[in-house]
């Protein structure tokens, strides 16, 4: 089988147009000739050619070839598609590397997928391009290449419209009829000023509102973008001010387009009220920390019961715009073939897009997404809009996405409703997973930054519940049982994040995703032992407390994981990777307790004479370092189910243990003995350090209540 394709062309050849015979009779650039040889070879030869070939030196080339070439028109669509920030085009526009393309398998079938090679510059999402022996009934799509354009508007309008009338469930996800404590009147595309929602009484009934998820950019502004963010908040000194109409032309570029967005999107005319926005910037006193406080803590409110809420998914800063032109529809697509091949825009499902921008990798910006009944996403080349009955995008209105993780977002709220606790719950470890991934720029900000949702959370379940510094009392077993994607590096300092528990999966560094167990029903083998709070208290306020806890009392089975006259043995001696899959050797000397300790990944091997080894895993790789280097000589295990166990270290200064790590699927007979013995005094007391021992390797113990912070 032979590969033999036209050597390296010249950036003129490449664009050069001409008839080279394809049965839709249309004129293509000599680039797509090379493409044709992919479907050439792949007929001869009946499987897929092996290598990508390139057909444009870069994108500029294909851009200008695009002009003239049809398929040039589909592949430079193609990648601008599959950018949902405006940053993306501009990526694409200044890459030097060349557009290379290679047939692969989909569905069956073959796709044509568009990479463009950009070697130590910005990584470029590839794009896929269908092949197809059939033209596609429908014709390609075409959108406005101005975001402006009446018909968005419209048909946003609609969406609204159409949502509030006609999707029933959708309405009853909102929270309450509260409104926000202030709200900024749109009284034109450029003057607005704060009103107290308080005041407004619009035709017997609460005001529609919108409000803006956004990315202030914190860390990536200059010094002058900076100060335009700052110039445009809501402060003490000019609270007073603000409530009078004032020019908005001031603010960042991401809020002065939501003004003129909020406003287009309210038709008066036809019953659909809607000049009231909310922005954090503006509506929250920025310098006053009581204020702050009350109003991080009705999330749940502010966008719960907001009409809809605008994701500025286009930007990755407040000073970029949202009305900007979309590239991707300047240039009209028509159908068109290479070879005996239809080609259609394949583009990734705008749910997923999401996944990589900029405002779905902020902490703060989680909940705003799942406390929202309705979204409407504002991206860069095509808009969406989700609400209960899943997501439609521009101009495909009867459409929807319905595996996209946009319906997983109204899940949250669908779920909050029936308050079917295992569904629930389960909804719940899913915010965690992906808050814990997410950045955040100041630590302390981690509760803040979920209190809606806890709060949302803790309104919608059934019975006695608490929030326990991001746990839930009524499954503390289970939610204890979190672990680390990957064990942090030995340069992260630990614990990772300063105002939270070790057993929480708040303490971890941020961006470090933890992953929760999976199990609802669950046998646990602690109990937890402090009073529970108020029943006559506020989720909101029982949230707030529950953040500030740091210290938990709990019953349970505990003993140290390796024995006193364990050896501590390198990794690479005893350890053996196997498929991906660790195994351990202990022949060389099987009546000798063992542990060693992998420094690069943090797992943990604990072996008992001619037994089967326990093997764990340590939140931070700094703790392997220290007990090889004999700084950490003892681990202790606590068993919290049937699988499952913390490893915990003690804390002589405060008489406390602390969370290290975690180990699933011990051996049944490690605790064993350890229930049935009592007589230790002090059993009901919390330990002080002072008047209850570190049980010994084999002492028998009962069930020992011990503070774990």
């Amino acid at each position: 089988m032979s590969w033999l394709f036209q050597g390296p062309k010249t950036h003129s050849s490449l664009s050069t147009i001409e008839d080279f015979g394809d049965l839709d009779g249309q004129r293509k650039c000599r680039g797509c000739k090379q493409i044709r040889a992919l479907f050439d070879f792949h007929r001869r030869h009946n499987v897929l050619p092996p290598k990508a070939v390139t057909f444009h030196e870069d994108y500029a080339s294909l851009d200008s070839c695009s002009q003239l070439c049809v398929t040039c028109r589909i592949f430079r669509q193609a990648l601008l598609l599959e950018g949902v920030t405006t940053d993306h085009a501009a990526v694409l526009e200044r890459s030097s590397g060349p557009v290379c393309a290679k047939l692969v398998d989909e569905d069956g079938g073959f796709a044509i997928r568009i990479h463009v090679n950009t070697e130590g510059e910005s990584m470029i999402p590839v794009a896929m391009v269908r092949c197809a022996p059939i033209m596609d009934t429908k014709p390609p799509m075409k959108l406005s290449k101005y975001s402006e354009d009446d018909a968005i508007f419209q048909q946003i309008r609609d969406w609204l419209r159409g949502c509030e009338q006609c999707h029933i469930d959708c309405g009853n996800l909102a929270y309450s009829k509260r409104r926000p404590t202030r709200l900024l009147h749109l009284l034109s595309d450029s003057r607005a000023r704060l009103v107290d929602s308080e005041s407004l009484v619009m035709n017997g009934k609460a005001p529609r509102y919108a409000a803006l998820s956004y990315c202030w950019g914190t860390g990536t502004l200059s010094e002058d973008e900076n100060k335009l963010v700052e110039q445009g908040q809501t402060l003490k000194a000019n609270l007073e001010s603000r409530y009078r109409p004032f020019e908005t032309g001031n603010l960042p570029s991401t809020v002065r387009d939501a003004i003129k967005i909020t406003r287009r999107l309210g038709d008066p005319e036809n019953g659909l009220e809607l000049c009231l926005l909310w922005v954090d910037s503006l509506c929250i006193i920025q310098d006053d920390v009581q204020d702050k406080e009350v109003e991080i803590h009705r999330m749940q409110e502010v966008y719960g019961n907001a009409a809809v809420t605008i994701c500025a998914t286009m930007t990755t800063k407040a000073t970029q715009s949202l009305l900007m032109p979309r590239p991707a529809w300047s240039k009209q697509v028509k159908p068109c073939r290479i070879g005996d091949s239809w080609l259609t825009v394949s583009p990734t499902a705008p749910a997923d897009l999401r996944a990589g921008a900029a405002l779905s990798l902020r902490a703060w910006t989680l909940q705003e997404e799942h406390l929202s009944p309705r979204l409407l996403f504002w991206g860069g080349q095509q808009f969406s809009w989700a609400c209960g009955r899943g997501e439609f995008v521009e101009e495909t209105s009867s459409s929807t996405y319905p595996h996209s993780s946009t319906t997983h977002v109204r899940k949250f709220l669908a779920e909050c409703r029936t308050s079917e606790p295992e569904e629930l719950w389960l909804a719940w470890n899913s915010i965690v997973e992906s808050f814990t991934a997410r950045s955040l720029s100041n630590p302390t900000d981690r509760f803040s930054a979920l209190a809606g949702l806890a709060t949302r959370y803790l309104a919608a379940v059934s019975g006695y519940n608490e929030y326990m510094a991001g746990l839930w009392r009524a499954t503390f077993a289970q939610d204890l049982s979190w672990r680390v994607s990957k064990a942090s590096g030995p340069d992260v300092g630990w614990p990772g994040t300063a105002g939270a528990p070790s057993w929480s999966w708040a303490s971890l560094p941020i961006g470090l995703e933890a992953r929760m167990w999976p199990e609802f029903d669950m046998l646990t083998e602690m109990e937890l032992l402090d009073d529970g709070p108020s029943l006559h208290i506020e989720p909101s306020e029982a949230v707030a407390r529950g953040a500030n806890l740091s210290r938990v009392r709990v019953r349970g089975l505990l003993r140290n994981l390796w024995s006193p006259g364990s050896q501590l043995r390198e990794w690479d001696d005893i350890c053996v990777c196997v498929d991906g899959i660790n195994k351990f050797s202990f022949a060389s000397d099987p009546g000798q307790d063992i542990h060693a300790v992998d420094r690069l990944t943090g797992n943990l091997v604990a072996y008992e004479a001619r037994k089967q080894q326990i093997v764990a895993e340590l939140d931070y790789c700094r703790l392997a370092e220290d007990i090889n280097e004999g700084l950490l000589l003892e681990v202790h295990c606590l068993a919290i189910s049937e699988h499952a166990m913390l490893l915990l270290r003690h804390q002589n200064a405060t008489g406390a243990f602390q969370r290290i790590g975690i180990g699933f699927g011990y051996r049944r007979d490690l605790f064993r003995g350890l229930a049935n013995d009592g007589g230790i005094e002090g059993i009901d007391t919390p330990y002080n350090g002072r008047d209850t021992v570190i049980p010994p390797f084999h002492n028998k113990l009962a069930r020992k209540m011990k503070n774990v912070g």
